[in-house]
């Protein structure tokens, strides 16, 4: 596979990065021992005032707070900066092996991943003391074919520095105080016509990889089983099983905040502390294209 030397986005953290080969399984169990000899990228430590910044190689004159909210979406806005220590990323790792990417995040020490309010409704900025279903999601987004024409930019999901080229995602998300789904998404679109396009073609095993809008994906939960009679009665489209030979693997299409638990093949693991996160994404999520090799 060619995938190993991509690059991806974590939080709003720009980095080429190599995936660190492994010759043992990183299993993921909230013990982080076998991360020991991967390769650890920093990241600045965000502090209350906003006065740490991240630049982007494509517009190198905006300072970027490290921590920002998600609210602007042109090329040259600078965000909002938001203190948050649950997501005020200080290491991160990415490792391989044959079958799957594996990352590993650590937050500052106060920081829990994951952390989400609980509540009857969503947020309302008119009361924002009432009590509501927060979301929160972990996502590592990837240029799978290397091309920067192909794929959204990084600003037109709210993240920042931005950079272009991103075909494809895997997430994990907690809503409402726990674990809500991890999910797979193909960029490959630009409207809703040709969000249906992809949506039949990922039934097929296929993801598209072209010049995207952020605006418009297909999201996806990806099983190697058929999934349990509570997760189907509560798919939102599907579950639909993927053609020979990988019959008896299913998909089912999702969105932000679906009514979950999933436990699809995207798999995690906090520490007890609450500051670290490992995850697994196997390669099958991403379907049948030509920059995977499966």
């Amino acid at each position: 596979m060619n995938l190993f030397n991509r690059i991806l986005l974590i939080y709003s953290v720009i980095q080429i990065l190599k995936s660190d080969p492994i010759n043992r399984d990183i299993i993921i169990d909230g013990n982080f021992d076998d991360w020991l000899d991967v390769r650890s990228y920093t990241d600045p430590r965000d502090n209350i005032n906003g006065t740490v910044y991240q630049e982007s190689p494509w517009f190198p004159s905006l300072k970027i707070p490290d921590c920002h909210d998600t609210d602007s979406k042109k090329q040259t806005d600078i965000p909002k900066h938001i203190y948050n220590p649950n997501v005020n990323i200080v290491e991160f790792k990415i490792a391989h092996d044959d079958s799957s990417l594996y990352v590993y995040y650590r937050v500052v020490d106060d920081g829990v991943i994951g952390k989400t309010s609980a509540g009857l409704g969503p947020f309302n900025r008119s009361d924002p003391s009432k009590p509501s279903a927060g979301r929160f999601y972990i996502k590592t987004i990837i240029n799978l074919d290397m091309n920067d024409t192909t794929g959204i930019w990084l600003n037109e999901d709210g993240f920042y520095p931005t950079a272009p080229g991103f075909d494809g995602r895997f997430r994990i998300e907690f809503y409402n105080g726990t674990y809500n789904q991890g999910s797979y998404a193909d960029h490959g679109t630009n409207n809703s016509n040709e969000t249906s396009y992809v949506i039949e073609e990922n039934k097929q095993n296929k993801f598209l990889i072209r010049p995207a809008a952020q605006a418009y994906s297909s999201v996806y939960i990806y099983w190697r089983q058929k999934p349990t009679q509570d997760e189907i009665k509560r798919c939102l489209d599907g579950p639909y099983e993927l053609p020979a030979p990988y019959d008896n693997h299913y998909v089912c299409f999702s969105k932000d905040c679906a009514p979950g638990p999933f436990n699809g093949i995207v798999t995690y693991a906090r520490s007890a502390k609450g500051n670290e996160l490992e995850m697994r994404a196997p390669f099958l999520g991403f379907l049948l294209n030509k920059d995977t090799g499966l």
